[in-house]
């Protein structure tokens, strides 16, 4: 007995049944936390803040006419982001379009002119024509007069010679005068009777012509028309002042037209003189490949625009638990080091070996040599879509979880035990 050791305390209290019991329990409680996370749900391994860019091309050939905006600047929604300026713009089309219109105008301003003088000449002809018809009716008013006389003397001759006539018939049946002499009573009678009848019908016939020369026509005494020289170069002048008019209202026409095509090609000029890239939407100049005084061409990239409107996570999970995450699932997301939480909604799950286009993305996943599915999660709008100071957070390390309706521990433990094996 005096040989056997004694156990100390500390060996006596760790060999006592309630401190094994009680180790085991906290053991137990230490494996159940650990492993109730991913009994519960599932938490990305990786993952980052993701949004789109829009790509701002050039409108224009041209120089870079002012210092762009730097890089994280946040720019609004119509603002100016570059002005380019081409001062080579080809204006040879312009300058032709302008000379036309100018013919045009100098033609129609001529012919405008060419057709004042000649109306002044037509009135000059039409007072002349007025003056001369005038003294036409005045002459022939005064012949019809004189004939009218003659007539009234012819009549009187023919009343003497008839009153002769019958003395020298009634001389005669009495036996004074001799039968010839009654004859040559009776042919003198029948000569003043005529000329009478001819003074008569001359007279009608003046006062035809009268008539005719008071309506404006002119009458030979053939019965021709006679047109007086004013009236000839009157209808001249009428018929090109009709040309005229017509030429007129051609050219006039020319210079609308042209007018309408000078508007257009120097709206078209103008915009290749200068042009200014304007901000489609509010966001932040994410990158730029330009510079005071760079050159660019049409649709060359002048910088990128990071659309923070719509912000999403890029996550990678266990491939393992690609069948439990579905689009629509609700999700929570930290970002690393900070413990606000945000809310998102998973809009797409692809496999592993999925391609995807990241050149539309601002932010990319590292790569990855384990087997993960890709997640990608739409965060509800928050604080981050207006931190345009901080790029919308875009490229910041997040964590995502994703919570379990219920506990599976059958598959559970069959997923651990695959991933055993």
């Amino acid at each position: 007995m005096d040989g056997e050791a004694i156990p100390s305390d500390d060996t006596m209290i760790w060999n006592h049944r309630i401190t094994r019991i009680t180790v085991g329990l906290l053991l137990l409680a230490i494996i159940a936390v650990v492993s109730l996370p991913a009994i519960t749900g599932f938490t990305s391994l990786d993952g980052i803040v993701n949004a789109r860019f829009a790509v701002v091309n050039a409108p224009i050939d041209g120089t870079i006419a002012e210092e762009p905006l730097k890089v994280g600047s946040p720019v609004r929604e119509g603002q100016s982001l570059v002005e380019i300026r081409n001062t080579r713009v080809n204006r040879a089309i312009l300058a032709s379009l302008e000379a036309d219109r100018n013919t045009a105008l100098d033609r129609v301003a001529a012919l405008k002119k060419e057709r004042a003088e000649l109306s002044a000449l037509r009135e000059e002809l039409s007072a002349r024509l007025e003056v001369y018809k005038q003294t036409t009716i005045a002459n022939l008013e005064r012949e019809v007069e004189i004939l009218r006389k003659k007539v009234e003397v012819s009549q009187a001759q023919d009343l003497v010679a008839q009153v002769d006539l019958n003395r020298r018939m009634e001389l005669e049946s009495k036996g004074i005068l001799t039968q010839k002499l009654v004859e040559a009573a009776r042919a003198a009678g029948a000569a003043t009777g005529g000329e009478v009848e001819i003074s008569n019908l001359t007279v009608d016939q003046l006062q035809q012509r009268l008539n005719a020369v008071r309506q404006g026509i002119f009458v030979f005494g053939d019965g021709q028309n006679d047109v007086p020289y004013s009236r000839q170069r009157e209808d001249e002048v009428v018929v090109r002042i009709n040309d005229l008019n017509s030429r007129i209202a051609e050219n006039e026409t020319k210079a609308t037209e042209v007018q309408k095509q000078l508007v257009e090609e120097g709206n078209r000029v103008g915009s290749l003189e200068s042009a200014t890239a304007i901000a489609p939407f509010d966001g932040v100049v994410w990158s730029r490949s330009i510079v005071n005084g760079s050159n660019v061409v049409l649709n060359d990239e002048l910088m990128r625009l990071l659309d923070c409107r719509e912000l999403f996570v890029d996550i990678l999970v266990p491939e393992v638990d690609y069948d439990e995450i579905y689009p629509g699932l609700v999700a929570q997301v930290r970002l690393f080091g900070r413990s606000d939480v945000f809310q998102g909604t998973v809009i797409s799950v692809r496999g592993n070996s999925a391609s995807v286009e990241t050149n539309s993305f601002a932010a990319s996943l590292l790569p990855s040599t384990q087997r993960n599915a890709r997640i990608l999660v739409r965060l509800d709008p928050s604080v981050m879509n207006d931190d345009f100071a901080n790029s919308c957070q875009v490229g910041r390390t997040v964590q995502v979880r994703f919570s379990k309706h219920g506990i599976d521990v059958f598959n559970w433990v069959k997923s651990l035990w695959f991933s055993i094996l």
